[in-house]
């Protein structure tokens, strides 16, 4: 297991994007510990043990992954950025995609709408671990994930059900309409932990 930082990026609330967030929402999912829910848990509101065994499986994976539009509102997973790196054979060279890039044009639907950044990380398993809610799929990983992917370069990681808020250190609300070179808020989560505890590091005494 190791740990991925990461961006997730969803839309501002609009007449195109009902259910989107508004600022004061975004804020409110780091200070009432509410964190980020798959749309699943959110759209069943409540959930149970058994019910996440269920849903937890390699078919439901590929759907979220494939299949998004489909099933979006029912995805027990929550696609996160952490950048991504294309290989250009012809032009002997590798290509880097910026996670907070990725994570900003899905947000704001290309600049058409607001959007929230959630500065994240996740503990990620180094295999396949499907079934195991408390760690991530590197599902872009092509050493895990073999199978050729339409969308290798976007949601690289797939979170499984619920990321707690105290793994979320800032939300930012970025506008095009106002600013498209930074954010035009920040807010800081005052009960950040940083992911130190749960890393392989132990200081001397």
């Amino acid at each position: 297991m190791y740990v991925q930082k990461c961006v997730k990026g969803i839309a501002g609330r609009t007449s195109s994007t009902p259910h989107g967030l508004t600022w004061s929402e975004a804020c409110d999912l780091l200070t009432t510990n509410r964190g980020l829910l798959s749309n699943w848990w959110r759209t069943k509101d409540t959930i149970t043990p058994e019910e996440v065994a269920d849903v937890l499986n390699e078919t439901r994976l590929s759907q979220h992954l494939h299949d998004y539009d489909l099933v979006k509102d029912h995805t027990p997973f929550i696609s996160l950025a952490a950048g991504a790196v294309e290989r250009d054979r012809i032009a002997r060279s590798n290509v880097v995609y910026s996670a907070i890039d990725t994570a900003l044009l899905f947000a704001t639907d290309n600049w058409a709408t607001p959007g929230a950044l959630f500065y994240c990380w996740v503990p990620t398993a180094l295999n396949k671990a499907v079934a195991l809610q408390a760690v991530a799929e590197s599902v872009r990983d092509l050493l895990i994930y073999r199978t050729w992917s339409p969308y290798q370069l976007e949601g690289e990681l797939a979170a499984k059900v619920h990321i707690p808020s105290n793994q979320i250190e800032r939300v930012e609300w970025w506008d095009g309409s106002q600013d498209t070179a930074g954010p035009v808020r920040t807010f800081k989560n005052p009960n950040y932990m940083d992911p130190a505890p749960v890393t392989n590091l132990r200081e001397l005494f």
